[in-house]
């Protein structure tokens, strides 16, 4: 049998906050918060599914927004390499930036810095001057600047999106009240294909990515085959082919 690979996206494909769960789900922890409260869960599908990918021996890779601190906060413990801020890191088993990782991206860290905090000032400045029910702050990961997160409202973080000058110059991703800028180190596809090259994966390996946004398409294609949940960004864009 082939090596099975995984990667997959966390929040909303395999985990989901209490009000997005289905109706009559049972569930179970998913994450925590920052004080160890109950935050996200999974429901009784999502954990049979990590179940048969378990069993059939298969490698199983988080390719997430979160950073290091909010991924050890995910129930499931992910043993592999492990894709965190938006691609922005891969970390090694050790819990490590994979060093090869940093020879491809690190020169760009120092050079994004400044505009991501200039970009953070201009967002706080809109939240400020129109009440918009917002919050914005540079997602530090591993003392590395990643990427500008953006929380609230989604009428809140539209109105952001078309007056954030700073804008223009980092990929976008949105969903529901998540709002993100990126810059070109964080990157989803990226970080797989790059995982891709160590594991020295090719045509005879089964790779498949799970992801549940219209961000995740890009490192899903990098993968063979490709799952989303019923109720997600992706399904809906489709609802209409």
């Amino acid at each position: 049998m082939s090596q099975i690979i995984v990667f997959t996206d966390l929040d909303d494909t395999l985990i989901q906050t209490r009000r997005k769960l289905p109706d009559n789900a049972s569930f179970s922890l998913g994450a925590t918060d920052k004080e160890g409260l109950p935050l996200s869960f999974m429901t009784k599908s999502q954990a049979t599914m990590l179940q048969v990918f378990s069993q059939s021996g298969a490698i199983i890779i988080p390719v997430t927004g979160r950073n290091t601190s909010a991924l050890d906060r995910v129930a499931y413990a992910f043993k592999h390499y492990r894709v965190v801020s938006h691609g922005a890191l891969v970390l090694q088993k050790n819990g490590e930036i994979c060093p090869l990782w940093l020879d491809k991206v690190a020169d760009q860290f120092e050079a994004w810095k400044a505009l991501m905090f200039s970009c953070n000032k201009e967002i706080l400045s809109l939240i400020k001057d129109y009440q918009l029910n917002a919050r914005s702050r540079v997602i530090t990961d591993h003392d590395i600047d990643v990427y500008v997160s953006v929380k609230g409202e989604p009428d809140a973080l539209s109105f952001i999106r078309d007056r954030n000058t700073h804008g223009k110059h980092f990929t976008h991703h949105e969903n529901g009240h998540n709002y993100a800028l990126l810059p070109p180190y964080a990157s989803k596809k990226k970080a797989v294909e790059h995982i891709n090259q160590i594991l020295d994966l090719g045509v005879d390996h089964l790779i498949i990515g799970l992801g549940d946004s219209l961000s995740d398409l890009e490192f899903m294609t990098s993968c063979q085959f490709a799952m989303f949940p019923q109720h997600s960004q992706i399904k809906c864009s489709l609802s209409d082919v």
